[in-house]
């Protein structure tokens, strides 16, 4: 009966200790294999995401390469462009394999105004569109009118012009000081054109769109403003006109340029003004800015422009009527420019220049018309 005893208790035993394993298995090891499954979903996911990531890249970039090619105003240097839209392929893992990949792009295409911008420079530039106080009003004795515009690439650019125009309209003589003026937006320097002239044309732009050659002109009349391309005409509401009579002298340097030296050349072709100070820079080209989604930016350079006159600006720049070279001590340019607008007001005629002696005038008084503070400014300033 012993032996039969131990032999029950070894069974029993046995089949404790089978059901006690199974249930650990159950309780641990079940999980781990969720565990596992789990991990091998997530592993899938983030791979799946990572390839919409990298294909989103690429896709970016054959938009960047499309603008280029279709845009670019250099034929000519577009040759083998084609070989850089499959170069990055599967290639772009990052934002900043994208940012690389389009900069070395459109570096290839050797143009010192047409680059690739990434976040921080775009969102830099936006800044810059945001700015105020962009332009400086002021009047000197003896009736002459100040004004300063620092730039075209500010938004509020028109209106504080405007502002300004419409107080000091009723001076014998205007000074308008471009120097320093890197330009910006052509609808502004042409919005600013319409407050100074009752007709006249503007600039004349040659260039390229979605692959195909254009020629675009934008003029004013009495009544409305224009864009013309091709033949197709567009009439466009125009900005009244503040100042159509008082004689304008206007002020540049080697730092004028673009659009600044757009409208210095239209005044000067429609005899509405004169030039004084130094040569314009030169820029007689229109770049085109592309915003996206991701917060880059590409600015390509797509089509010349050219004076009424006809003639060039790019690598020419503007000579002005009346050379007056940079003093250290004190503003010659300026001070010259009073001169010759008190000395020709009377006459209406500032932009036919007699010749006046050399000499050091004494410091003019100064005094501030009664515009807005954001136009009370001195002319000394930030770019």
């Amino acid at each position: 009966m012993k032996p039969n005893y131990l032999i029950a208790i070894a069974i029993t035993t046995s089949i404790l200790l089978s059901a006690f394993q199974g249930a650990f298995h159950l309780a641990f090891c079940a999980p781990l294999s969720a565990a596992k499954q789990e991990s091998r979903s997530s592993s899938k996911a983030c791979l799946y995401t990572k390839k919409q990531s990298d294909e989103g890249f690429e896709i970016q970039y054959d938009r960047v390469w499309q603008l280029a090619a279709q845009n670019f105003l250099y034929e000519d240097r577009l040759r083998n462009f084609d070989n850089w839209r499959e170069k990055y392929k599967g290639k772009l893992h990052s934002a900043s394999d994208y940012d690389n990949a389009c900069s070395a792009m459109l570096d290839f295409l050797n143009d010192e105004y047409t680059f690739f911008r990434d976040v921080h420079s775009t969102g830099e530039r936006k800044s810059e569109s945001y700015a105020h106080n962009v332009v400086v009003a002021k009047t000197f004795k003896n009736s002459i009118a100040y004004l300063k515009i620092r730039t075209f690439s500010a938004r509020a650019c028109v209106d504080e012009t405007r502002a300004a125009l419409k107080q000091l309209c009723s001076q014998r003589a205007l000074i308008l000081d471009l120097r320093d003026n890197w330009g910006g937006s052509i609808d502004d320097a042409f919005a600013v054109f319409q407050m100074l002239v009752d007709s006249g044309n503007f600039v004349k732009m040659v260039g390229r769109e979605d692959s195909i050659g254009y020629t675009e002109t934008l003029a004013v009349d009495a009544l409305q403003a224009s864009r013309k391309r091709d033949g197709d005409l567009v009439t466009l509401s125009r900005e009244t006109c503040i100042a159509p009579h008082i004689p304008i002298l206007v002020l540049v340097n080697g730092e004028s340029k673009s659009a600044a030296e757009m409208l210095a050349g239209a005044l000067k072709d429609n005899s509405r003004a004169a030039l004084v100070g130094e040569k314009t820079f030169g820029k007689g080209v229109v770049q085109q800015v592309w915003e996206f989604d991701n917060g880059t930016s590409v600015k390509i350079t797509s089509a010349r422009f050219f004076r009424p006159s006809g003639a060039p600006i790019q690598g020419v720049g503007l000579v002005p009527d009346v050379k007056v070279a940079v003093s250290r001590t004190f503003d010659t340019q300026l001070q010259r420019a009073i001169q010759l607008a008190y000395s020709n007001a009377r006459k209406h005629i500032a932009y036919r220049i007699p010749p006046i002696q050399e000499k050091r005038p004494a410091p003019a008084g100064l005094h501030h018309t009664s515009l807005p503070a954001a136009l009370r400014q001195s002319t000394a300033g930030s770019r």
